[in-house]
């Protein structure tokens, strides 16, 4: 993985999910990223009170807006970025009660059939662009 100064963490969701669909989503893209990223999360820091902060990431976050097929585009074409760290989350994940139901309800779908609602992508800046350039801010 890049420095972080070189890097660019970029969240690609479902235009048609609820917001209150698509910020859990963007949670649990955020959750496994920070996980697989080492130094993605810079130091605490303290206020003019001595008060510690935990420390946040320091490199840009985008949420862009993309349609199904967009996403489904995204994981495949990522497959010639090896260096770009994808996390994808589906319809099947969001909707399951317990990671046990969504393992198994997942290991019983094809692959070209995955509904994908959001997708993030962890690399350097010009790669992450090069897959996400052409999308709209989510709004």
């Amino acid at each position: 993985m890049p420095p972080s100064n070189a890097a660019k963490c970029t969240f690609v969701i479902d235009g048609d999910l609820p917001v209150g669909l698509a910020m859990n989503a963007v949670a649990a893209l955020s959750l496994s990223v920070g996980k697989l990223t080492e130094g993605i999360i810079g130091d605490d820091v303290k206020d003019a009170d001595g008060l510690s902060h935990r420390g946040i990431t320091g490199i840009p976050l985008p949420v862009l807006r993309g349609d199904r097929a967009t996403l489904r585009d995204i994981v495949l074409k990522s497959a010639d970025f090896p260096d770009i760290l994808v996390v994808d989350f589906t319809e099947v994940a969001q909707s399951s009660r317990s990671y046990d139901e969504y393992t198994e309800r997942t290991s019983e779908i094809a692959s070209a059939e995955i509904p994908y609602i959001a997708v993030a992508l962890y690399g350097a800046k010009s790669a992450v662009n090069k897959l996400t350039g052409s999308l709209q801010l989510y709004r």
